[in-house]
């Protein structure tokens, strides 16, 4: 029998992101990890044992990058672990990277590992079609002994898919649990309320208090806020002054502040960016400038009111530049100009505030070649920033496969950590205010996660799932978007038409009732 051991190595860093106290030199023994060992049909693989529904774990051809894997499946029902023992060398913190995949019916599988009295697991998520995902889990070890644990529950018929484990030192922790709060002054100021539910709140309250969302997303751990600013809205709401107040309620809730910059009047986005009115016969000399003298205004009014953003984003969803025409990347691309925009908005950053991060996000999270166009583009031009966004709507933005490749590569392509800046998913498919919801229909839905509120909250915990195994520990966090828009009657998203309504209130994270959705509590570190 030949066994693989995991080589021991002395540890020399740990990247950003990754916790490292305590941290090991060493990493422990455990053996076939890739399952190579065994062949087709063996159960219970050399060096595992096996528990629960014995046979409903074997070995058989079609690893993910090489011969074999291990499957869990059975015909009927089933419970079933594949278990491996081990002790640390050392106390510390430590890594298992599982590349893993499962189907979409009924069927609950994870990763897990167990300290002692400890269960530390992640979930395996669901990548249609069929696609493997690379997913983490970190354990701090002791002086106990371990175990590795490959589980599934499952109805007959389902099954799920392990292999090519490995483990490394340090924990990769998310340090961005964010909410994009935009909607909610203007919810408020129409009635908006939100309540803190005794079932779900992290310390016991005896009934349904009322609270301010912000009060409530950071009892649940949120620690970030994400705010957009217009340059002159026609309604008045997300202009400066709104973003001052705002800031400062979320500082004083223990959050930071992401500012998204629109550049625009209202909505910005790959299908439109269009110019302020105030901007419009400006030369391109005046608009670069007009993009400094804003964002500078911004930092540093929030500056003088009580400290500098966190991050600021230039712009919201460039994939098709800003400030059009003058800053398109077709029709015909102006990539020289767009990357004057971008750099007066960054040099307007740096003056203001050294240490406050550049962000530049795109849309369409899952699409690679789209991120290495365009990033191609904007570094070969020298712009400065620190952080990548993306969008990212399982709906709309392809697989969470896509997504995790895309991450890892952008990442590693630009040496750049990354965030996904927006995300959401329904918990229901009715409306709540009349109004028809942007995602509404069963047909419309990503395949193993329903508009429910489990289903929602599965999503979301999977997302964040991908982010946290971005290797090096680039993968900051998420924003959940719009985290506070439920259906309050004025509060639409035409800021020109006080009659418009709300097509995102069966996706905020607060339900129809006010109250915090399941999906509130997966945004962990």
């Amino acid at each position: 029998m030949k066994l693989r051991m995991l080589a021991c190595f002395a540890l020399v860093s740990i990247a950003p992101g990754v916790d490292a106290s305590s941290a090991p030199v060493e990493q422990p023994p455990l053996q076939n990890l890739d399952f190579e060992n065994d062949g087709t049909g063996v159960a219970a693989p050399l060096s595992w044992e096996s528990a629960g529904t014995i046979g409903a774990d074997f070995t058989e051809a079609g690893g993910r990058a090489s011969a074999f894997r291990l499957s869990h499946f059975s015909a009927e029902a089933f419970d079933v672990e594949t278990r491996q023992s081990f002790q640390a060398p050392n106390p510390g913190w430590y890594t298992f990277r599982t590349w893993v995949r499962r189907s979409t019916g009924e069927n609950s599988s994870q990763v897990e590992v167990r300290c002692g009295s400890r269960t530390d697991r992640v979930n395996v998520p669901v990548a249609w079609p069929n696609q493997w995902l690379q997913v983490v889990v970190s354990f701090q070890a002791g002086r106990d002994p371990c175990d590795l644990v490959l589980h599934t529950r499952a109805a007959g018929g389902q099954w799920s898919n392990f292999d090519a484990i490995t483990v490394e030192p340090g924990a990769p922790r998310l340090s961005i649990l964010g909410a994009d709060v935009s909607s909610l002054k203007k919810s408020e100021d129409f009635g908006g309320q939100y309540l803190e539910s005794p079932l779900l709140a992290p310390k016991p309250v005896r009934r349904r208090q009322p609270a301010t969302a912000l009060e409530v997303l950071s009892n649940h751990g949120f620690n970030f806020v994400r705010l957009r600013v217009w340059v002159n809205p026609a309604d008045g709401y997300h202009d400066q002054e709104e973003l001052f107040e705002m800031a400062a309620r979320a500082r004083f809730a223990g959050q930071k502040v992401l500012v998204d910059l629109h550049y625009s009047d209202s909505w910005a986005d790959p299908g439109k960016q269009f110019k302020p009115a105030a901007w419009s016969n400006y030369t391109f000399g005046q608009l670069r400038q007009a993009v400094y003298d804003h964002t500078y205004s911004v930092c540093q009014g929030l500056s003088a009111r009580g400290g500098p953003p966190a991050m600021i984003q230039l712009g919201n969803e460039l994939n098709s530049g800003m400030l059009w025409p003058d800053g398109h990347t077709w029709n015909p691309p102006n990539w020289d100009n767009l990357a004057q925009l971008l750099n007066a908005g960054a040099a307007a950053v740096r003056a203001c505030s050294p240490t406050t991060r550049i962000m530049l996000h795109l849309a369409n999270g899952g699409d690679n070649n789209l991120y290495r166009w365009w990033f191609d583009n904007i570094t070969s031009r020298g712009v400065d920033f620190d952080v990548i966004g993306f969008s990212y709507y399982g709906y709309w933005h392809g697989s969470l496969g896509d997504l995790q490749w895309n991450l890892n590569d952008i990442s590693a392509r630009y040496s750049k950590d990354v965030v996904v800046a927006e995300t959401a998913y329904p918990f229901v498919l009715a409306d709540d205010d009349g109004w028809g919801n942007i995602i509404g229909l069963p047909n419309q839905l990503v395949a193993g996660y329903p508009a429910t509120p489990e289903g929602q909250a599965a999503n979301q915990r999977d997302v964040l799932s991908i982010v946290r195994a971005v290797p090096g520990g680039r993968g900051l966090g998420a924003f959940y978007w719009d985290a506070t828009w439920t259906g309050v009657t004025g509060n639409g998203w035409d800021p020109t038409n006080p009659a418009s309504g709300n097509a995102w209130e069966n996706q905020a994270l607060f339900d129809f009732n006010g109250l915090p959705v399941p999906a509130m509590d997966v945004f962990q570190p």
